[in-house]
């Protein structure tokens, strides 16, 4: 498989928009005790970004659609490259949300918070 470490490349954004859904959709249900479906908003990503102080990566006059798909290349490419685990990703997920992932106005808000703290084990590894 050829991709690159071109984080603006909508082939690795899109996958990455799908393994993005898959391990929030992991980490809620283990949190939840059921299967759980849910998808995560670019809000939350750009947030989530901003919190792992990846901002550098982000060319300027982005938009938070933007922000969203440069997170998910950036976690595709972490896992693309064997540097973290869907279910390693999906348990740092789990272990940042709060009750209130099921709160329809706060919800985006603990996602982003979630996925920072992935996003910041990712920074490492990666070196970013």
């Amino acid at each position: 498989m050829r991709y690159s470490k071109d984080f603006t490349d909508k082939n690795l954004s899109k996958f990455g928009d799908s393994l993005v859904n898959f391990i929030f959709s992991l980490a809620l249900s283990e949190y939840l005790g059921y299967p759980a479906a849910g998808r995560v908003p670019n809000s939350s990503l750009a947030l989530a970004l901003s919190r792992a102080k990846l901002s550098h990566l982000i060319p300027p006059r982005t938009d938070k659609h933007g922000k969203g798909d440069i997170a998910e290349a950036i976690i595709a490419y972490a896992w693309l490259e064997g540097k973290i685990s869907i279910e390693e990703a999906a348990e740092i997920i789990r272990k940042n949300l709060t009750p209130e992932v099921v709160h329809f106005a706060r919800k985006k808000e603990v996602i982003g918070l979630a996925f920072g703290e992935l996003l910041k084990v990712i920074k490492e590894r990666l070196g970013l």
